[in-house]
Order: structure tokens, then C-alpha cells, then sequence
């Protein structure tokens, strides 16, 4: 008996060279197996990429609980409503207001305007 990822690395390998999956009709192509190995990178790469974008709009939606002193899902609801009255993606958003808050640099203007006015005001600085 083999292990689940014994098995993943025979599918991989396979694919990766052409040949056929352990276990499966030998009726596909190499050209079958290097373009599904090439659209399975794409799709990990574009998975990794939203995982990472996923970490930064969670830590964003953290600071944003804190500040204004709401959940999880308005602090979303704030985000999504940034974006879409500055044009910028969620994920931009989200980069911009962590920045911020390690002392990168400050809050663009536009979203500390809009951010400004969600806050309560015992939660406002200065």
C-alpha cells in the first residue's frame, strides 16, 4: 500500500514528464500531461498569490476592528467600501492601511478621509 503523498509525487512526476498517471488509461499525450502540469503551476502560483493577499486584507480587517470598534464582517463591509469609492483593489486597500499602521509611510489621504469618518469619534487621535 502507498502513502497519499507517495502517490501525489508518482501523479506529479508523471505528469511532469509526459507520462501517464499511475494507475490511469494510457490514452493521453505527453503534450496532454506538460499542458496540465503547466495549467496546475498556474493555478498553485494564483493560489499563492491570493493566500498572501488573504494574510495582508485579515491583518488590515484587524486594525480596522480595532480602530473603529466593529466585527469582522464591517470591518470587510469598510474595506470593500474603500476600495470601490477610492478605485482600488481590496488587496491595495488592505496593503496600504498595514503599511501605515508599521510606519511605512501614511495612509493616502482618500482612504484616511474615508476612514476618518467611519471611526467613532472616542476612537479618533488628536
Amino acid at each position: 500500500m502507498s502513502s497519499p503523498a507517495l502517490s501525489r509525487t508518482r501523479t506529479v512526476r508523471s505528469l511532469r514528464d509526459g507520462g501517464p498517471l499511475p494507475g490511469a488509461p494510457s490514452d493521453r499525450s505527453p503534450a496532454d500531461g506538460a499542458e496540465l502540469v503547466e495549467t496546475l503551476t498556474r493555478e498553485v502560483e494564483q493560489l499563492r498569490a491570493a493566500m498572501a493577499s488573504r494574510a495582508t486584507i485579515e491583518q488590515a480587517k484587524g486594525m480596522l476592528m480595532l480602530l473603529t470598534g466593529c466585527g469582522e464582517q464591517v470591518a470587510f463591509e469598510l474595506l470593500a467600501h474603500m476600495s470601490s469609492h477610492t478605485h482600488r483593489k481590496v488587496r491595495d486597500v488592505a496593503e496600504a492601511i498595514t503599511a501605515s499602521a508599521c510606519g511605512h509611510g501614511r495612509l493616502p489621504e482618500d482612504l484616511s478621509t474615508i476612514l476618518r469618518d467611519a471611526c467613532p469619534p472616542e476612537h479618533r487621535g488628536g
